[in-house]
Protein backbone atom coordinates (compact mmCIF):
# COMPACT_ATOMS: atom_id res chain seq x y z
CA UNK A 1 0.00 0.00 0.00
CA UNK A 2 1.52 3.44 -0.98
CA UNK A 3 1.64 6.07 1.47
CA UNK A 4 -1.38 8.71 0.82
CA UNK A 5 -0.38 12.08 1.27
CA UNK A 6 -3.16 14.47 0.14
CA UNK A 7 -2.82 18.26 -0.28
CA UNK A 8 -6.62 20.00 -0.80
CA UNK A 9 -7.13 23.59 -1.70
CA UNK A 10 -9.97 25.86 -2.97
CA UNK A 11 -9.75 27.30 -6.15
CA UNK A 12 -12.53 29.67 -6.62
CA UNK A 13 -15.21 27.49 -5.83
CA UNK A 14 -13.79 24.20 -6.50
CA UNK A 15 -12.28 21.71 -3.78
CA UNK A 16 -9.10 20.61 -5.28
CA UNK A 17 -7.58 16.98 -4.17
CA UNK A 18 -4.23 15.71 -4.65
CA UNK A 19 -1.59 12.71 -3.76
CA UNK A 20 1.57 13.75 -3.52
CA UNK A 21 3.95 11.27 -5.39
CA UNK A 22 5.57 8.97 -3.33
CA UNK A 23 9.56 8.38 -3.76
CA UNK A 24 10.64 4.72 -4.36
CA UNK A 25 13.68 3.32 -2.18
CA UNK A 26 17.16 2.50 -3.58
CA UNK A 27 18.56 -1.10 -3.10
CA UNK A 28 22.21 -0.54 -2.10
CA UNK A 29 22.57 -0.48 1.79
CA UNK A 30 24.14 3.26 2.06
CA UNK A 31 21.90 4.73 -0.21
CA UNK A 32 18.29 2.99 0.70
CA UNK A 33 16.89 6.08 1.16
CA UNK A 34 18.11 8.20 -1.48
CA UNK A 35 16.85 11.25 -1.84
CA UNK A 36 13.68 10.49 0.50
CA UNK A 37 12.96 13.41 2.97
CA UNK A 38 12.33 12.43 6.84
CA UNK A 39 11.46 15.08 9.34
CA UNK A 40 12.84 14.53 12.39
CA UNK A 41 11.55 16.47 15.54
CA UNK A 42 12.98 16.72 19.00
CA UNK A 43 10.25 17.88 21.33
CA UNK A 44 10.57 20.92 23.30
CA UNK A 45 13.50 22.78 23.85
CA UNK A 46 14.68 26.44 24.95
CA UNK A 47 12.26 27.05 28.21
CA UNK A 48 9.77 24.57 27.58
CA UNK A 49 12.39 21.74 29.32
CA UNK A 50 10.01 18.93 29.14
CA UNK A 51 10.07 16.34 31.94
CA UNK A 52 12.81 16.09 34.59
CA UNK A 53 14.66 13.19 35.66
CA UNK A 54 15.80 12.48 39.26
CA UNK A 55 19.43 14.05 38.08
CA UNK A 56 18.08 16.86 36.60
CA UNK A 57 18.23 15.87 32.96
CA UNK A 58 15.44 17.37 30.97
CA UNK A 59 13.50 15.60 28.44
CA UNK A 60 14.30 18.58 25.65
CA UNK A 61 18.30 17.72 25.67
CA UNK A 62 16.81 13.75 25.31
CA UNK A 63 15.29 14.09 22.83
CA UNK A 64 17.86 16.52 21.12
CA UNK A 65 20.31 13.77 21.58
CA UNK A 66 18.24 11.18 19.83
CA UNK A 67 17.43 13.02 17.25
CA UNK A 68 20.56 14.03 16.39
CA UNK A 69 21.79 10.55 16.71
CA UNK A 70 19.15 9.29 14.30
CA UNK A 71 19.47 12.34 11.72
CA UNK A 72 23.35 10.22 11.20
CA UNK A 73 21.82 6.76 10.97
CA UNK A 74 19.28 8.07 8.39
CA UNK A 75 22.04 10.23 6.57
CA UNK A 76 24.28 7.40 6.07
CA UNK A 77 21.33 5.25 4.43
CA UNK A 78 21.11 8.67 1.67
CA UNK A 79 18.06 10.60 3.50
CA UNK A 80 17.32 14.03 3.32
CA UNK A 81 16.78 15.20 6.93
CA UNK A 82 15.16 18.12 8.39
CA UNK A 83 15.49 18.95 11.35
CA UNK A 84 12.88 21.16 13.04
CA UNK A 85 15.96 21.98 16.06
CA UNK A 86 19.33 21.17 16.07
CA UNK A 87 20.38 23.01 19.37
CA UNK A 88 18.04 24.79 22.59
CA UNK A 89 15.90 26.53 20.91
CA UNK A 90 12.12 27.72 21.40
CA UNK A 91 9.86 26.47 18.46
CA UNK A 92 6.54 26.83 18.71
CA UNK A 93 4.13 24.24 18.00
CA UNK A 94 2.90 26.30 14.69
CA UNK A 95 6.06 26.54 13.51
CA UNK A 96 6.96 23.13 13.89
CA UNK A 97 3.85 21.88 11.76
CA UNK A 98 4.66 24.74 9.13
CA UNK A 99 7.71 22.86 8.25
CA UNK A 100 6.20 19.95 8.12
CA UNK A 101 3.66 21.60 5.46
CA UNK A 102 6.61 23.25 3.79
CA UNK A 103 9.06 19.99 2.97
CA UNK A 104 6.44 17.76 2.55
CA UNK A 105 8.35 14.46 4.11
CA UNK A 106 7.76 10.91 3.35
CA UNK A 107 7.78 10.95 7.67
CA UNK A 108 6.94 13.38 9.98
CA UNK A 109 8.42 11.82 13.61
CA UNK A 110 8.61 13.76 16.79
CA UNK A 111 10.63 11.97 19.65
CA UNK A 112 9.34 12.95 23.23
CA UNK A 113 9.98 11.54 26.68
CA UNK A 114 7.49 11.69 28.75
CA UNK A 115 6.86 11.40 33.31
CA UNK A 116 4.42 10.19 35.23
CA UNK A 117 0.96 12.20 36.68
CA UNK A 118 1.93 13.93 40.17
CA UNK A 119 -0.14 11.10 41.83
CA UNK A 120 1.01 8.44 39.25
CA UNK A 121 3.31 5.46 40.17
CA UNK A 122 6.82 6.39 38.83
CA UNK A 123 8.27 2.60 39.46
CA UNK A 124 5.39 1.28 37.50
CA UNK A 125 4.73 3.87 34.81
CA UNK A 126 7.21 2.92 32.35
CA UNK A 127 7.24 1.99 28.20
CA UNK A 128 7.38 3.04 24.54
CA UNK A 129 4.23 4.77 23.59
CA UNK A 130 3.03 6.10 20.10
CA UNK A 131 0.38 8.38 18.63
CA UNK A 132 -0.98 8.87 15.81
CA UNK A 133 -4.06 11.33 14.40
CA UNK A 134 -5.04 10.66 10.64
CA UNK A 135 -5.48 6.96 9.16
CA UNK A 136 -2.79 7.61 6.80
CA UNK A 137 -0.38 7.82 10.21
CA UNK A 138 -1.71 4.85 11.72
CA UNK A 139 0.50 2.47 10.04
CA UNK A 140 3.31 4.16 10.33
CA UNK A 141 2.91 4.32 14.59
CA UNK A 142 1.79 0.13 14.62
CA UNK A 143 5.05 -0.91 12.85
CA UNK A 144 7.49 1.75 14.31
CA UNK A 145 6.26 1.36 17.75
CA UNK A 146 6.21 -2.63 17.57
CA UNK A 147 9.38 -2.72 15.92
CA UNK A 148 10.88 -0.36 18.51
CA UNK A 149 9.64 -2.76 21.49
CA UNK A 150 10.52 -6.04 19.70
CA UNK A 151 14.06 -4.89 18.74
CA UNK A 152 14.95 -2.99 22.22
CA UNK A 153 12.89 -5.34 24.17
CA UNK A 154 11.29 -1.89 25.57
CA UNK A 155 7.69 -2.17 27.43
CA UNK A 156 4.61 -1.76 25.30
CA UNK A 157 3.47 1.34 26.55
CA UNK A 158 0.20 0.89 24.10
CA UNK A 159 -0.13 2.78 20.98
CA UNK A 160 -3.20 5.66 21.26
CA UNK A 161 -4.88 7.66 18.55
CA UNK A 162 -4.55 11.14 19.77
CA UNK A 163 -5.60 14.50 18.02
CA UNK A 164 -2.59 16.46 18.91
CA UNK A 165 -0.23 19.37 17.68
CA UNK A 166 2.00 17.05 15.71
CA UNK A 167 -0.20 14.30 15.02
CA UNK A 168 -2.55 16.74 13.12
CA UNK A 169 -0.44 17.69 10.21
CA UNK A 170 -1.93 16.21 7.04
CA UNK A 171 1.18 16.72 4.49
CA UNK A 172 2.75 13.61 5.90
CA UNK A 173 2.61 10.36 7.87
CA UNK A 174 3.03 12.41 11.54
CA UNK A 175 3.76 10.12 14.28
CA UNK A 176 4.47 11.21 17.99
CA UNK A 177 7.05 8.58 19.73
CA UNK A 178 6.83 8.56 23.59
CA UNK A 179 9.95 6.68 24.38
CA UNK A 180 9.94 6.52 28.02
CA UNK A 181 9.48 7.76 31.27
CA UNK A 182 12.12 9.99 32.94
CA UNK A 183 10.71 9.52 36.38
CA UNK A 184 11.30 5.83 36.40
CA UNK A 185 14.05 4.96 37.83
CA UNK A 186 14.77 1.67 35.69
CA UNK A 187 13.97 3.33 32.66
CA UNK A 188 15.35 6.56 33.41
CA UNK A 189 18.99 4.36 33.17
CA UNK A 190 18.22 3.43 29.69
CA UNK A 191 17.00 6.77 28.66
CA UNK A 192 20.60 8.59 29.79
CA UNK A 193 22.84 5.30 28.51
CA UNK A 194 25.24 6.86 25.60
CA UNK A 195 25.34 3.08 24.34
CA UNK A 196 21.40 2.62 24.54
CA UNK A 197 20.97 5.92 22.76
CA UNK A 198 23.20 4.72 19.67
CA UNK A 199 21.31 1.49 19.61
CA UNK A 200 17.65 3.17 20.03
CA UNK A 201 18.71 5.53 16.78
CA UNK A 202 20.04 2.34 15.03
CA UNK A 203 16.93 0.30 15.36
CA UNK A 204 14.80 3.03 14.42
CA UNK A 205 16.33 3.64 11.21
CA UNK A 206 16.09 0.23 10.29
CA UNK A 207 12.69 0.44 11.30
CA UNK A 208 12.03 3.44 9.27
CA UNK A 209 14.02 1.95 6.15
CA UNK A 210 11.59 -1.39 7.14
CA UNK A 211 8.67 0.56 7.12
CA UNK A 212 9.19 2.77 4.02
CA UNK A 213 9.69 -0.56 1.90
CA UNK A 214 6.98 -1.69 2.95
CA UNK A 215 4.86 1.11 1.93
CA UNK A 216 6.45 2.90 -0.93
Amino acid sequence: MAIWRPKAWFLAVTLVLSVLPTPALAEQPDSQLDGIRVLLNPGHGGPETGAVGPTGVLAKDVSLTVSLLLQDELLSRGAVVVMTRETDVDISLTERQQLIAQTEPALALTIHYTSVEEDGDAERSQGVRSYWYHPQSHDAAMFLHNHLVEHLGRVDGGIFWNNLALTRPTEAPAVVLELGFMTNPEEFEWITDEDEQRALARVLADGIVTWLQGEL
